[in-house]
């Protein structure tokens, strides 16, 4: 009998596995303080509501809510990739800002815009995949957008500017987020060769070409 060593045994259809660490290595006070600022002289105009007291204090993005890891196919492999079922999404608004930072999202997904402050805000976007405003709507109320087309989707506030958010509109199921460890995993991705994108905050960090063998783990980490 013949014994074939464990790299010879998988079934070519059969799935691998991404997975990394994100080592964030920058200092992210100086933006804090900025918002303070910029949160403090909202706060202070006529908008307030009476019974509000105190001050909004805009917390540091942590890094699951700033940090998005995704993939994108090979033309070669793009046909045997399976897309999931329409969804819905929240981007929250709260303190002033928009949780997450980035939201990655794939094509046909529904995303829920609430108002959880005590101001109006005016969600909207002029990015080409979806253009839209969304008009003023006071706390306790939402609005939601249908996003259709892969792309880039820069999202602000029209009365407070210093709010904004990213949704990443894609193609594939093969996305994620870093949990607060900085640690992330891709289960069950097709084998093949695919370019993996580190997305942080409102930025494309880096890319790499990565080939996914069949039932493999492959370790990509990245540092900012």
């Amino acid at each position: 009998m013949i014994i074939m060593p464990a790299a010879f045994t998988h079934n070519a259809e059969e799935p691998g596995t991404v997975r990394g660490h994100i080592y964030i290595t920058r200092d992210s006070r100086d933006d804090l303080m900025g918002r303070q600022r910029i949160a403090d002289r909202y706060l202070s105009r006529s908008e307030r509501s009476p019974d509000s007291a105190g001050s909004v204090k805009p917390e540091r993005y942590t890094i699951p809510e700033k940090t998005v890891i995704y993939l994108e196919p090979d033309e070669s492999i793009r046909s045997r990739i399976v897309s999931t079922s329409s969804s819905r999404v929240i981007l929250d608004q709260r303190n002033l800002m928009f949780y997450p930072h980035v939201l990655a999202i794939q094509q046909g997904t529904t995303v829920v815009f609430p108002n959880n402050d005590d101001v109006y805000h005016n969600v909207f976007s002029y990015s080409r995949p979806r253009q839209f405003d969304l008009g003023r709507y006071p706390e306790g109320q939402f609005r939601t957008v249908t996003f259709n087309t892969p792309g880039v989707v820069r999202i602000y506030c029209d009365i407070h500017a210093h709010m904004n958010a990213t949704i990443l509109v894609l193609d594939n199921p093969y996305f994620t987020s870093p949990d607060e460890s900085g640690n992330y995993s891709l289960p069950e991705v097709p084998a093949g060769r695919y370019t993996i994108h580190f997305w942080y905050g409102r930025n494309l960090v880096e890319s790499r070409e990565i080939e996914i063998k069949p039932g493999s783990v492959s370790t990509v980490n990245f540092v900012y």
